[in-house]
């Protein structure tokens, strides 16, 4: 009996390296299936409406990021998730999630934050 627990962590294992083989339009389309479901109302927004200059300017960079990468900015700023928890819902792995959510901060910090920006 004590080998259902480990095949089961096994099986659980195998699932998300073979989700993880998904394409970033794939694991895009699953966060915005969640996103349409999710009250938006609960859903505090990266950058709302109103905040001056600067929050149009990282409002302009968010738009233009790729879509899985605005996903997850989305998913952990507005929706206040963890990157364990945008792990296990949407089938990825955290380094991959870590390093979307990088990007995404090292893109505003770069484009609205540099000497030039201001």
């Amino acid at each position: 009996m004590t080998f259902l627990p480990v095949l089961s962590q096994a099986l659980a294992k195998l699932i998300l390296c073979i989700q993880n083989l998904a394409g970033d339009d794939r694991c895009c389309a699953r966060i915005d299936r969640y996103l349409d479901i999710v009250d938006l109302r609960m859903m505090a927004a990266p950058i709302g409406v109103g905040g001056g200059e600067e929050a149009a300017r990282i409002r302009q960079v968010v738009a233009k990021m790729e879509p899985l990468t605005r996903s997850i900015l989305i998913l952990v700023v507005g929706q206040k998730m963890s990157v364990g928890e945008v792990s296990r819902r949407f089938g990825m792995r955290e380094e991959r999630v870590c390093r979307h959510y990088r990007a995404a901060v090292c893109e505003v910090a770069a484009r609205c934050y540099a000497k030039g920006a201001r």
